[in-house]
This record gives structure tokens, sequence and C-alpha cells, in this order.
């Protein structure tokens, strides 16, 4: 690990509260987001990989983790990926599942207005 004592501060006051600079922004939030993920906070660990503009460990994730039928889990990650394929299969997996809340996020950021239209007619979202 490259910067142990960031990742530690980031891992203690969290992805959200913490600022550090660019220089070395990817490889402390991609190691925090690494440790994060292997304690099964996969929101958090997104929200690090994200911060990190670390799209390979976004896509990366989320379609290991839409092997393992983890669709919400997945849309954590495929939320900040941009590709929208990958956004349109998690969040029909997501919908399909239950997991509707997250469908509609990954539809708000295809902009699939008949999508989360029909959720909200259906599911009360």
């Amino acid at each position: 690990m490259q910067y142990p004592a960031i990742v530690s501060l980031i891992l203690q006051k969290g992805v959200d509260n913490v600022s550090i600079p660019e220089s070395i922004s990817f490889q402390a939030f991609s190691e925090a987001g690494s440790l994060l993920l292997k304690e099964n906070h996969y929101k958090e660990a997104a929200k690090a990989y994200a911060k990190a503009n670390n799209t390979l460990e976004l896509i990366k994730t989320g379609d290991w983790l839409m092997q393992q039928v983890m669709y919400k889990e997945a849309s954590y990650f495929y939320v900040f990926c941009n590709d929208e394929s990958k956004i349109d299969t998690c969040a029909h997996a997501c919908m399909n599942s239950g997991s509707v809340n997250e469908a509609k996020d990954l539809f708000q950021v295809t902009n699939n207005h008949a999508m989360i239209q029909f959720l909200m007619d259906n599911f009360g979202i």
C-alpha cells in the first residue's frame, strides 16, 4: 500500500468526508476502495473508485457482482461507470429482483424516462 495513512483516514472518516490532492487521489482512493470491497462495504467501495476516477475497477467489480447475482451491489458500481449498456442491463436485473430503488437510480443515469415512469406507476417509487 502506497498511502496507508491516507487510506486509513478515508476508512475512518468516510469517502465523502475526505479531500485529498488530485496528484494522489487515484492511488489513495483506489486503495481505499479495494479495502472497502474486501470488507463487503460495496456502496463505499464504489464511491471510492468513483472519486479515484477508476472506471476500470468500477466496471470490473460491477461485472463480477453481476456474475454473483448481486445486482443491487453491482448497481453501486455501474451508476458511476458511464457504460449505458451495463447500466441498463443491471437496472433491469435490479428491477426484476426487487431492488427497484437501485433500478430507478440507474435508469436516471441513462435518462430512461419511460422506465422511471413504469417504476413509479407500478412500484410507487
